[in-house]
């Protein structure tokens, strides 16, 4: 429920600070005096988009929060999912709009994002206004109307993932047979390539090392020149080793000091013989011939052949030939896969068809209800001839959301035939449909419903019965409505009066409550568009009886 909102610097808005009072609160105002401007403060906070253009000129930023009461199980679970503290069943919600870039959104101190305050601010307020008329006329929206008074979520759900399930199948059987059939186009090719590719047993790394073993027999007779005379020296480095060796022993044994020197140069001299030792060892493995570079030659030859033939690269030649060998070996098999993926997919198609009859048959029985429901609603509404009907009717092809088509057909008048509403339906009429679909809807939450000028269109009794059932709703579900029509607003329990004034040569929106002999001023320039002794009375009656 909403409980307090402020506003600042928005439009023509210089600062507001309301309280809302549970039951049923009307805002009424002359035409252009901003009531609509409150309407998108408020939106700002549901999630609707920013815009700055709407900060005030002269102003740098606007700034819109409003304090909600909640308790909703649905509310609660969504404020912990998001990592939303809260003190007390209240929460607060932050709109900032800066002219100067990005501006801040947040629910109890915590950022949120547009997306997320959408989500948030549908469980908060249903908004119902004369262009909800044209979402009345949409098949989708009629099914979920029906869908969520017959309590069809988990079966539609269970139906809902039966038929993905036979959609994702089709759509795999789909591409397989779409791969075989390419892949049989270029049977010949492949196998080829398979053939050439696997002959060539290729393995990552290969060409690198064969270059350098090419390179090293290549350069064999000079490795075995140079490595020669390097351990010739080795050997005479060693030799002198020896004997410097044996003169610093000797030495040592007479000063101790020369100990440390003594143990160096026997670590120098023993790796000198380890290094003579490796090099005679390496000179002996050169042992190359002309028939084995020319092998590794030929073998380079060939990876290079395969290499640019086949992507550029050894490993991109070995990708190609495990791809080829399973789509070969996919096309082989083509037959079975798609004998299983089929049968798999009739035995779930046959399990979204039989979960759709069942839909079918739930949807129907619940249409008789809400049909019911409504016309009552409707003739409580002053509508007291009129004849509603859901008619559902059953479609072969199966979708997302069934096999049926919903139509709402109504007979506004006695002796009319039943009609599609967006035929035979005015625009009051409209409105009035969405009230009575409102008024079975409203769950007894904390949610506020928000009704923006749906009474266009209709007047005398019929908008007394309007205000009547807006007040008998209110008793469940906080309602605040937008209003022009005095038999509405004179049943509301609180008033508020949107006044457009000028100030040091600026135009501005204010709001604010008004009780007593002011009530009856605006109850009255509502009735007849000024405040005569006539009017006046007139309003002191519609109150009174009000009461």
């Amino acid at each position: 429920m909403l409980e307090h909102l402020t506003v600042r610097n928005y439009v023509l808005i210089d600062y507001l600070d309301i309280d809302f009072n549970p039951g049923f609160t009307v805002l009424s105002g002359e035409t252009g005096s901003g009531k609509t401007i409150m309407l998108g403060a408020l939106s700002l906070l549901l999630g609707a988009k920013a815009d700055r253009n709407d900060v005030r000129l002269g102003k740098d930023f606007a700034e819109v929060s409003g304090l909600f009461s909640v308790s909703s199980p649905l509310i609660l679970a969504w404020l912990e999912a998001h990592g939303i503290e809260r003190e007390d069943e209240s929460i607060l919600i932050r709109r900032l709009i800066k002219v100067s870039g990005k501006g801040a959104y947040t629910v109890n101190g915590t950022p949120i994002t547009v997306k997320e305050g959408d989500e948030l601010g549908h469980f908060l307020v249903d908004i119902s206004s004369q262009h909800s008329n044209q979402w009345l006329l949409k098949n989708d929206v009629l099914r979920a109307i029906l869908d969520k008074f017959s309590s069809l979520d988990g079966k539609l759900s269970e139906y809902k993932a039966s038929y993905r399930a036979m959609r994702e199948l089709e759509k795999e059987i789909s591409e397989l047979e779409s791969r075989v059939r390419k892949s049989r186009e270029e049977e010949d090719f492949m196998r080829y390539s398979l053939k050439e590719l696997e002959n060539a047993d290729l393995k990552e790394g290969e060409e690198d090392e064969l270059k350098r073993e090419v390179s090293i027999i290549s350069s064999s007779e000079y490795l075995k020149e140079s490595l020669s005379s390097a351990l010739s020296e080795v050997r005479s480095a060693s030799s002198a080793l020896e004997e410097a060796l044996s003169a610093i022993r000797k030495s040592s044994e007479k000063d101790d000091r020369l100990i440390a020197e003594r143990d160096r140069t026997e670590s120098i001299q023993i790796e000198a013989e380890d290094i003579a030792l490796s090099l005679r060892g390496y000179l002996e493995s050169i042992d190359f011939s002309e028939v084995e570079l020319e092998e590794k030659n030929s073998r380079l030859m060939t990876l290079q052949r395969i290499r640019h033939r086949y992507g550029g690269s050894i490993e991109e030649a070995i990708r190609r030939r495990d791809e080829y060998r399973e789509k070969l070996e996919e096309s082989e098999n083509s037959e079975d896969i798609l004998l299983s993926l089929k049968k798999k997919h009739d035995a779930a198609a046959e399990k979204a068809r039989k979960e759709a009859e069942e839909l079918l048959s739930e949807r129907k029985r619940g249409a008789i209800r809400l049909s019911h429901s409504i016309e009552e609603n409707l003739h409580r509404l002053g509508m007291q001839s009129a004849v509603f009907e859901i008619r559902i009717e059953r479609t072969e092809d199966m979708n997302a959301d069934g096999m049926d088509r919903i139509s709402f057909l109504i007979a506004p008048n006695k002796g009319e035939k039943l009609s599609p509403i967006e035929s035979s339906a005015s625009g009051g009429e409209l409105s009035r449909i969405l009230l009575a679909l409102k008024v079975i809807d409203s769950e007894g939450s904390d949610r506020t419903m928000l009704f923006d000028e749906i009474d266009t269109g209709i007047g005398g009794t019929v908008a007394n019965a309007v205000g009547e059932e807006m007040r008998n709703l209110s008793h469940k579900e906080q309602v605040i409505a937008i209003t022009h029509l005095a038999q509405i607003a004179s049943r509301a329990s609180s008033h508020y009066l949107v006044e457009k004034t000028e100030k040091d040569g600026r135009t501005t929106t204010d709001i604010r409550g008004v009780t007593g002999d002011e009530r009856v001023k605006e109850i009255a320039r509502l009735l007849s568009g000024e405040t005569s002794d006539l009017s006046l009375e007139h309003a002191r009656m519609l109150l009174e009886v009000q009461r």
